[in-house]
């Protein structure tokens, strides 16, 4: 069994971002599509042909080459001392200090009216203290990864780094519950899994279980979501049921009609990179920007509202079939320069920027190209805690 096991994860490892990608269509999408005889899901499956067509083709070159290298007896590309880099006790404080930061803020945040459903229909643009606390949204995602790593190393024991993550997992149901919206605590929640599957955190069973129990109970968040918002005075359609609610293959057609290549307004390559990397406050005069208020715009509906058609197609619809390919393609290779098949449990900043990726970009339900944007701006609010762990939590030779 343990066999088979390591043959399954071996690929996984050498495939993530093929994986991530091809996730929600094989697990959800298509599923839903063929069971309501949905029409259009052969766009559904060309769309995302293309995304799969860019990760495959860089992941399966790395991964021939890998096996090519093994053939022929030379030795495959030196292997990453993660174990005698890091000092596993200080990974372990590092995490849990960046978890309790995490949660305290990012719940201060939402208590005091940020990022809340209200604000954004609102249009309350964050301010004074709101707008301290915003770096720390992406937080609890690094704080996850460093949890992870602290336990790949040996300073979090497995049950400890659980109940740390259980912690993570509370306060974003929390904060669904203030803000009125469930996308940011599912991603998480996905996110984790990916995460445990990655390194072994749990066994499998768990993770299935895990995930039947959050489709069997659907039904419900789904109610008492509709009665938060309905207590917030914001309107709520009786007429959508929370099995409509999971039909995303209709969400990915609407795409198809418009075609593909549409210029609303969304960031280009350089605004992408001034938005992710340059902080707002040496950048005040930008504007807000949100590529999924565009497209509802676009579509006829407000500008407080969001619309997308999911990463793929939303990246089809706004640069064509070809960018599709492209952009997954650096997506890809980002994933593989982070070299997840070697022990990345135990490198504490691979992992982190390996999960941003995940939560971010190749997230289920991101858009693009805000979620490249707001990957960047994770990278820059988590690099106070890098430098703290390259300089505190590394091991010393000699």
């Amino acid at each position: 069994m343990t066999a088979v096991r390591a043959a399954v994860r071996r690929p996984a490892l050498r495939f993530t971002t093929t994986l991530a990608v091809a996730a929600p269509y094989v697990l959800l999408i298509l599923p839903m599509a063929v069971w309501n005889d949905a029409p259009g899901t052969d766009f559904i499956v060309r769309t995302a042909g293309l995304a799969l067509l860019g990760t495959v083709s860089v992941e399966g070159s790395i991964a021939l080459l890998a096996c090519a290298e093994r053939r022929s007896g030379r030795p495959t590309t030196a292997r990453l001392d993660g174990v005698a880099r890091w000092d596993p006790g200080r990974v372990a404080t590092v995490a849990r200090w960046v978890t309790v930061a995490a949660v305290t803020a990012n719940l201060t945040l939402v208590l005091l009216g940020g990022l809340t459903l209200l604000s954004q229909v609102n249009a309350v643009v964050p301010s004074g203290v709101l707008t301290l606390l915003t770096p720390f949204t992406s937080w609890p995602v690094l704080a996850l990864a460093l949890l992870v790593a602290a336990n790949g190393l040996g300073g979090l024991g497995r049950g400890a780094t659980v109940r740390w993550i259980v912690l993570l997992v509370v306060a974003h149901i929390t904060m669904a519950v203030v803000r009125g919206t469930t996308a940011a605590t599912t991603t998480f929640i996905i996110t984790a899994m990916t995460l445990a599957v990655m390194t072994k955190l749990v066994p499998t069973r768990w993770i299935v279980g895990l995930a039947t129990a959050g489709i069997a109970s659907w039904p419900v968040v789904f109610a008492v979501r509709n009665d938060l918002r309905r207590a917030d005075g914001i309107a709520v359609s009786d007429a959508v049921t929370a099995t409509d609610r999971l039909r995303f293959d209709e969400q990915i057609v609407r795409a198809q009609q418009y075609g593909a290549g549409h210029d609303l307004g969304q960031p280009d390559l350089w605004a992408t990179v001034r938005y992710g990397l340059v902080p707002r406050f040496l950048d005040p005069e930008r504007p807000a920007i949100s590529s999924g208020n565009a497209i509802n715009e676009f579509l006829g509906g407000s500008s407080f509202s969001s619309y997308t058609f999911l990463p793929v197609a939303t990246t089809w619809f706004f640069w064509g079939g070809v960018a599709v390919v492209l952009l997954y393609a650096v997506f890809a290779a980002v994933m593989v320069s982070l070299r997840p098949w070697d022990a990345i449990g135990r490198r504490p900043i691979a992992l982190v920027l390996a999960t941003l990726l995940l939560s971010g970009p190749l997230a289920w339900f991101s858009t693009p190209p805000d979620a490249s944007i707001a990957m960047l701006q994770a990278v820059v609010a988590a690099s106070p805690v890098v430098l703290v762990l390259w300089v505190w939590a590394r091991e010393r030779d000699g």
